[in-house]
């Protein structure tokens, strides 16, 4: 290769690094393996780049290179099992085939070897539970014990799809209920009990969890006057594949000040997080589509590095703190902390919550979340001088009345609040 074609081969590449990681980070849970794999893409990339003859063609190459990669990696985790992911394909109904193999793979090396082992044997090869007691050489008893306890554990961590709820079962599901006009009475009070860990599985920013079947609405109270200014309406109306990438696909509703809109989100719930895909919409008879392919895209959605999203399990950290004199002391930016424990009371009904900080690029979120993971009140604050381009004065000059932070020195105003039909 000259030094001509390597140093092309360089600025490619670092042009699509951020891409790649994106990828690899998404399609493999296990973040190590990923990086592995993402040297060995690289170093397949620079041997093979002199034979690529379109050198446009980089982004759509070198990730077919990671594409490969990634069935080989899960081929090999499929041997190592015994379990032949040609079968297991085989064995699964439905649209996303290998795709959905790979997850059941993944979803295996999570289980202990007895379990990976019946559920193989009574899906896959098909024996009935006496022939499994025959091979194993145990009581059929054991086999059924065993075939149950591995079925329910199987369900607990694999992450797709989800089960219909049975009739009757609450699915916190939205009901289009009406919004006051005005803020309804509003409470918060710091409790001395100590912050409890949450399993908090919505999306950040738009209050819904990612699974199909799922709805929420939610209205949004403007300072100063707290007039009701907007209804968001989420719907979770399908499974889809995005560039590989199991998610789901969300209808939004926006009604901002009696103007409606509408598009289409794409958000992905794992095991450990929840993040951004794609979003698409039609503007002035165009239609635009986005994802985390996307460096402008991934501008207005990423969430954590690499667009990895934001942990489902939060407990304090230490990384936001919560001074004596009212100050908030955050030591790593665009991460979240829980700064303490509220009793939020809304409409004269008192919620225990803990108070989730988000701090990114000027903007400021306090979610405060309940034992069961749901948002009862959605803060925002806007950094005194964050886009004064785009809104022509300072935060805190716009809204002089408005409750105000300080952060790390710096003020941040409060905008609005938003509460869900969840606490209505």
């Amino acid at each position: 290769m000259t030094k001509e074609i390597s140093a092309e081969y360089e600025r490619l590449s670092l042009l699509h690094i951020n891409m790649l990681k994106r990828y690899l980070f998404h399609k493999i849970s296990n973040h190590p393996d990923a990086e592995d794999i993402l040297q060995d893409v690289l170093l397949s990339a620079y041997k093979g780049f002199d034979k690529l003859q379109n050198k446009d063609m980089f982004k759509s190459w070198v990730i077919g290179i990671a594409s490969n990669k990634c069935k080989d990696y899960y081929k090999a985790k499929a041997k190592k099992l015994e379990i032949p992911l040609h079968e297991i394909s085989g064995h699964i109904t439905g649209s996303h085939g290998t795709e959905i193999a790979m997850l059941v793979n993944d979803t295996l090396a999570l289980l202990k070897d007895k379990q990976k082992q019946i559920l193989y044997l009574f899906y896959i090869k098909g024996y009935n539970q006496k022939d499994i007691a025959i091979k194993l050489n145990i009581p059929l008893g054991t086999v059924k014990s065993r075939l149950n306890t591995a079925k329910k554990q199987f369900k607990t961590v694999y992450p797709y799809p989800h089960p219909t709820p049975k009739k009757g079962e609450c699915t916190m599901s939205a009901k289009n209920k009406l919004f006051p006009q005005t803020m309804p009475e509003l409470a918060i009070e710091k409790s001395n009990q100590k912050p409890f860990t949450v399993k908090c599985e919505e999306i950040p920013g738009w209050l819904v969890i990612p699974r199909v079947g799922e709805k929420t609405s939610f209205a949004f109270y403007d300072d100063p006057d707290k007039n009701l200014t907007g209804i968001n309406t989420m719907d979770c109306t399908r499974e889809a594949l995005i560039h590989g990438i199991p998610c789901v696909q969300v209808n939004v509703t926006e009604d901002i000040n009696g103007e409606t809109s509408t598009h289409t989100k794409f958000m992905r719930l794992t095991q450990t997080h929840v993040s951004y895909v794609a979003e698409m919409n039609t503007k002035d008879n165009t239609f635009y589509f986005g994802s985390f392919y996307d460096d402008e895209w991934l501008a207005r959605y990423e969430v954590g590095q690499n667009n990895i999203g934001r942990e489902i399990l939060q407990q304090a950290k230490g990384i936001a703190t919560l001074n004596s004199d009212g100050t908030i002391t955050v030591t790593e930016e665009e991460h979240a902390d829980i700064i303490g424990r509220y009793n939020v009371t809304i409409d004269n009904r008192t919620h225990d919550t803990v108070a989730l900080l988000e701090l990114q690029d000027g903007l400021m979120t306090i979610l405060y979340i309940d034992q069961s993971g749901r948002t009862v009140l959605f803060r925002r604050y806007n950094r005194y001088n964050s886009k004064t381009d785009r809104y022509k004065a300072l935060w805190t000059q716009k809204l002089p009345n408005s409750e105000v932070l300080t952060v790390n020195n710096e003020q941040y105003a409060h905008w609005y609040d938003c509460i869900s039909d969840y606490v209505m």
